[in-house]
């Protein structure tokens, strides 16, 4: 039997505030999960995404607090981190006074607060990763996570929110681009000095464009792409190679590799991981606006094993309804595979990531899901207080 993920659905059986989802999360942290041995007596830092610019999608201020309120109340000193949007989160409503806590930029405010961490020699591409200064000062860590696409992961979650959330700036540019380190293009059999553009034109996203400072370079922005291979298909010069597993694979074997060093600066049994699914997006809060949700709430799910919690959060998402209509035009959705698959592209697979992690002994992809409605019902003091 593997970890324990515990489950607190998003769906209320009856219209009483004990049955809520903060409700069912009170129990589980105050019941199920020993958080005094986790946070009591530490400096915490509780790394959530706070959105950039006009958001309102990022896990709410209230549920923030909810989770700051319980580590205080068993005996943590926490502070809430992210990166360059805690300067400005105040005006998505994350604040001391809203929190009840510091709100810290986690590599300061000119991102040079990091420490470098060397990368295994034999990986090519990536020699160190720069890790958050207040994360590896930190004594116990609660990694809050928004669950939802990510266009070049698939799914992005708590070893994203690990493994790119808490690197300073130049790291995560570095991992991004790793997905352009494996050569794709041939300019000479191109020819681009007089390009036919006829990948470009065949292409239903956008994803090619001519870069570089004379313009004659190609560049595909495989964020957009959904690997289709129809610019593969209609190059007439066979100037075109495209391999997943060696772009999206690069990004997300760094990634993993980043998340090894982040976790690394803890010692065992210090770290808590919630995984909300809610307000499901098809991208990552880092664009700065919202869009509606792919598929309806599920829930949240906590676990001290990232690996198994990011699989249990795939399992419950990969065969849910997509709403298709409140998908944005400018994705297909045509694609076989888990409901992030379907709109992103059958090469991005949300998996490739846990397996990555798994292989690292980052944790264990067998779990065994709790579901709090089943285990912990609200007390009778709940229900007398309750509304």
């Amino acid at each position: 039997m593997g970890a324990k993920v515990f489950f607190a659905p998003a769906k209320v059986k009856r219209m009483h505030q004990a049955y809520s989802l903060p409700a069912k999360l009170d129990r589980i942290l105050r019941e199920q999960v020993d958080l005094r041995r986790i946070v009591g007596g530490k400096r915490t830092v509780i790394k959530v995404h706070l959105g950039e610019e006009r958001i309102f999608t990022t896990v709410h201020p209230v549920l923030v607090r909810q989770v700051v309120s319980l580590v205080k109340e068993a005996g943590g000193q926490p502070i809430v981190v992210h990166s360059w949007g805690a300067v400005d989160a105040a005006t998505r409503g994350y604040s001391a006074e809203t929190l009840g806590c510091p709100v810290l930029p986690m590599n300061g405010t000119t991102e040079k607060y990091y420490y470098p961490h060397p990368l295994p020699t034999d990986y090519p591409y990536l020699k160190e990763v720069y890790v958050s200064g207040e994360i590896q000062d930190a004594e116990a860590m609660v990694v809050i996570t928004h669950v939802k696409g990510h266009g070049n992961t698939g799914m992005g979650a708590a070893l994203k929110n690990v493994g790119i959330g808490m690197l300073a700036g130049p790291s995560r540019s570095w991992i991004h681009q790793q997905v352009a380190q494996i050569p794709y293009w041939n300019a000479e059999a191109c020819g681009s000095k007089q390009p036919c553009n006829t990948c470009l034109e065949s292409c239903p996203v956008e994803a090619i464009h001519w870069g570089g400072s004379n313009k004659d370079e190609l560049h595909i922005d495989f964020h957009k792409c959904t690997f289709c291979n129809k610019c593969v298909e209609v190059c007439p010069a066979n100037a075109l190679a495209l391999n997943a597993d060696e772009l999206y694979g690069s990004f997300q074997r760094a990634m993993a590799l980043a998340a090894r060093e982040v976790l690394s600066t803890f010692e065992p049994g210090h770290v808590l991981y919630l995984n909300y699914l809610l307000n499901i997006t098809p991208w990552c809060d880092c664009h700065g606006f919202s869009t509606p949700s792919i598929t309806k709430d599920v829930g949240v799910l906590v676990s001290e094993d990232p690996v198994a919690i990011d699989q249990a959060s795939f399992d419950l998402l990969k065969d849910a309804e997509l709403f298709e209509d409140m998908i944005p035009e400018d994705f297909q959705t045509q694609f076989e595979g888990s409901i992030f698959q379907r709109f992103l592209g059958t090469a991005k697979d949300p998996e490739f990531q846990i397996r990555e992690a798994a292989k690292l002994g980052l944790g264990s992809r067998e779990y065994e899901l709790v579901n709090v409605d089943d285990v912990l019902q609200p007390k009778e003091a709940e229900l007398v207080a309750g509304h």
